[in-house]
């Protein structure tokens, strides 16, 4: 059994990525975000690689950031009073979220059940997201006591406006399906896994028709506007959790909530819990 944190097939053009993570629900943590980057990293010089697909495996996209990986480094930040530690680690998740934004494929996000916190956020570094008709979105980070600050809050405005994006970001609250395509999250809703990747795949097949520069250069010319604005913003929330929660404030908060137990029917709790 492989320990691989995503697993990748190519066929047709299209790269599928399907997310394992480091624990219960796909949660993202141990070596999924240096591997993220540097998948992105190689896919760009693959000719084979027309489009890149992100999905999780099981019903599920992902629960979000795996909690019980986060907490360990935490901890032994503070063992070495490392006062730069919460700062340069968020880069460093930074990063691997961005490289899909960077990433000159197409990339398209295929979300079926829960998608919480940073799932969420790097479903919004991609360039289409479908989802079907059981998935649902959630935000939870002020939870924690944290904003979001792996591109969420940056991207995000992209995509639906800024009300929207501000309930969601305060209360934490799960939207579903419907409601996300309501709000423009996602581009379209589909009845179950096999035609959210049916229609992957008929993507794939519409962007093979053009020449991959082409596909490059509107990527390139859509993004340029933005990309100044959205290093700025990356930057100012890291420096400020770092500066207004730290990391034993951080610690302290993702330990209480590894030790609440999760509600039935409360997705927002349950997903940014679950972890082995």
């Amino acid at each position: 059994m492989s320990d691989a944190p995503f697993h990748v097939s190519v066929l047709d053009g299209l790269a599928l990525v399907t997310i394992v993570g480091s624990g219960k629900g796909n949660a993202l943590g141990g070596s999924f975000w240096d591997e993220l980057r540097d998948f992105m990293e190689k896919a760009r010089l693959r000719d084979d690689i027309r489009a890149i697909a992100l999905t999780g495996e099981g019903g599920t996209f992902s629960v979000g950031m795996d909690l019980r990986w986060y907490v360990v480094r935490l901890r032994r930040a503070q063992r070495s009073r490392d006062p730069s530690f919460m700062d340069d680690d968020v880069r460093l998740l930074q990063q691997a979220v961005t490289a899909v934004a960077d990433c000159p494929k197409p990339v398209v996000a295929l979300v079926d059940g829960e998608c919480t916190g940073a799932a969420l956020e790097l479903v919004s570094a991609c360039d289409i997201r479908y989802a079907t008709r059981h998935a649902h979105f959630t935000l939870p980070e002020a939870e924690l006591g944290v904003v979001a600050d792996l591109g969420g809050l940056q991207r995000l405005p992209l995509l639906i406006n800024q009300g929207h994006l501000r309930e969601l970001a305060f209360t934490g609250r799960t939207i579903d399906a419907r409601r996300a395509s309501q709000i423009g999250l996602v581009n379209d809703v589909f009845t179950d896994s096999g035609t959210l990747h049916r229609a992957a795949r008929q993507l794939t097949d519409d962007l093979r028709r053009h020449p991959a520069h082409v596909m490059e250069g509107i990527k390139r010319t859509l993004d340029t506007v933005h990309q100044d604005g959205i290093r700025r913003g990356l930057d100012h929330c890291a420096r400020w959790n770092s500066t207004h929660t730290g990391p034993e404030g951080l610690g302290q908060a993702m330990s209480a909530r590894l030790r609440s137990p999760a509600q039935p029917g409360d997705t927002v709790r349950h997903g940014s819990t679950t972890a082995p």
